[in-house]
């Protein structure tokens, strides 16, 4: 079989670059779906013609639906491209700017579908509505469609105009499951339209970050406005955990309703060589909570959007703030450990009864302290209960806490290669390659006693060698045809693209941790190395392809 997919990029309008989620529906008598009056005259110039205004300022089907920024650029390119609008680029920017914060959705109900716009693979068949993933998951993610609140009567339209253009039978349970999790109005888009505005995002934030295959940063961004009340200039400093590693960057974001923040941002030289460059062009994508003091997500860049961070903001507190621990696990028995706290505003002096780790490991002594940063030795006894551990340090008001900082372990039981199943391309003319960083992730099992079950504890990153293996082939010259795997788990197709597509495990084998007979844990991760381009969401094409192997598909 060969398949073809058409790489998903945003070329589009913005000016800058648990997941079942079912809303509560409002109360009998709230006029839950009076619809939203809109004020904007672009927005009515542009879109009035065809969508008619009532007597209540009310434009047909526009004030009966809400949507995430991606949502309403998608409806603003379609109608320009398919209804002949016509749109200089800053009117486009300004229609996508009004709609996606006056008709957009509360933090609570775009939390579970971020994923989407974060560009993170997610298996979709184990939280959603079968019937909804068969109809939605086969062109693109569902999360696509959730991403949208329409009234009934608006998804039925929605889903038979769907059916229609694309030739399936629309099933009246899909319409009806989607007016039932995405419903036009909900109690958390009224209390967030109720709210008190929050203050713009402007001043110093403090950031945590991580690179898989890099590990944990830590720094601050400081954010000053660029012109528009929702449009900011950022300025941010990360330094690495593990090594002398320091990233800057600097970029332009919009945050949309004060809760989906949008931008791009570039380091300020190079970090590193080849496409894994930290300082590379990325778009940022983060949740903002509803309170304005957190906000999470994801900066990415590459082929299709494979490489990135993985990004925590919090604004500073006048009180001590915990951000990270390194390392993050000690297995029983460990003595003298080196334990780093990273935060901000700790109290000066401190000693080691000011932190604890709970029942089983001891602060033995402070070996440094700063009010950043505070090193102490640890001792962890050998009948330690594993599991995870909150961190806490003690201050003048309470304490700073880190809940499940630190995972205490007896032994590996087994090694995960993250992720599990995933997909590089060969490069071309018109795309660079594709390329694929993984990671091996070692377990214990849980307190059931048995492997590969929920319960499990991740230790984290193990030392491992890497290797790979080509399904079915015994020409040695096969491996060079497809690409090649690094010291550090990184992978990059050849250089010439062979015009078919191989199926590869890869595997990382410990180079400390052993089972119980004596040989080194090993892990494997399903690969697809494969021609550039397809015509269906590359995304769906990860998931479907992992659910594949899982049943079967690639035994060998």
């Amino acid at each position: 079989m060969h398949l073809r997919w058409r790489s998903a990029r945003w070329s589009g309008v913005l000016p800058l670059a648990t997941i079942l989620f079912v809303a509560t529906p409002v109360s009998v008598g709230a006029q839950p779906d009076a619809g939203i009056a809109v004020a904007d005259s672009l927005v009515r110039a542009k879109c009035g013609t065809c969508h008619a205004a009532d007597a209540r300022g009310r434009l047909q089907r526009l004030s009966w639906a809400r949507a995430t920024p991606e949502g309403w650029q998608a409806a603003v390119q379609r109608m320009v491209r398919e209804n002949d609008v016509s749109l200089t680029p800053p009117e486009a920017r300004a229609i996508v700017k009004y709609l996606s914060a006056q008709h957009g959705l509360a933090p609570a109900e775009a939390r579970p579908m971020m994923y989407s716009a974060e560009r993170r693979v997610r298996d979709e068949t184990t939280a959603l509505d079968a019937t909804l993933v068969d109809t939605c998951g086969r062109c693109h993610e569902a999360a696509r469609a959730l991403s949208w609140r329409r009234t009934a009567d608006g998804w039925q339209q929605f889903v038979e105009r769907h059916a229609t253009r694309y030739r399936f039978t629309s099933d009246p349970r899909t319409i009806a499951h989607l007016g039932e999790i995405a419903p036009f109005a909900s109690r958390e888009w009224t209390e967030w339209r109720a709210r008190t505005p929050q203050p713009a995002p402007v001043g110093r934030w403090l950031v945590t970050a991580r690179v898989p295959g890099r590990g944990s940063f830590h720094g601050e961004m400081h954010v000053d406005p660029a012109g528009g009340d929702d449009e900011f200039r950022t300025r941010l400093r990360l330094q690495s955990v593990t090594d002398a590693t320091v990233v800057t960057r600097s970029g332009r974001s919009v945050v949309y309703g004060g809760t989906a923040w949008r931008g791009r941002s570039q380091g300020t030289s190079a970090v590193t060589t080849g496409p894994d460059d930290l300082a590379s062009e990325a778009r940022e994508t983060m949740w903002v909570a509803a309170d304005g003091a957190r906000a999470e997500g994801r900066w990415f860049w590459g082929q299709y959007e494979e490489l990135g961070f993985d990004v925590a903001m919090r604004r500073p507190s006048s009180d001590a703030t915990l951000l990270l621990v390194d390392p993050s696990s000690f297995r029983t028995g460990a003595m003298a450990g080196r334990l780093r706290l990273i935060g901000d505003r700790f109290p000066l002096p401190v000693t080691a009864a000011d932190i604890t780790l709970g029942a089983g490991v001891a602060v033995r002594r402070i070996v440094s302290a700063r009010p950043g940063e505070i090193v102490a030795e640890v001792d962890v006894a050998a009948d330690a209960v594993p599991g995870p551990r909150s961190v806490a340090v003690r201050t003048s008001t309470g304490s700073a806490t880190l809940e499940g900082a630190v995972a205490i372990y007896d032994r590996v039981d087994y090694v995960k290669v993250a992720p599990e199943s995933s997909l590089a391309t060969f490069g071309s003319r018109t795309y660079a390659r594709g390329v694929q960083q993984f990671e091996a992730i070692g377990y214990q099992r849980g307190a059931d006693g048995r492997p590969h079950t929920t319960d499990d504890l991740a230790v984290g990153p193990v030392p491992a060698a890497w290797s790979m293996e080509v399904f079915y082939e015994t020409d040695p010259g096969t491996q060079a045809r497809v690409g090649t795997i690094s010291p550090t788990g990184f992978f990059t197709p050849a250089d010439a693209d062979p015009g078919t597509n191989f199926d590869v495990w890869i595997v990382a084998t410990a180079r400390t941790e052993k089972g119980q007979d004596g040989r080194p844990l090993t892990g494997k991760g399903y690969l697809v190395v494969t021609v550039p381009t397809y015509t269906f969401d590359g995304r769906t094409f990860v998931r479907e392809l992992g659910r594949w192997i899982e049943e079967g598909g690639g035994a060998r």
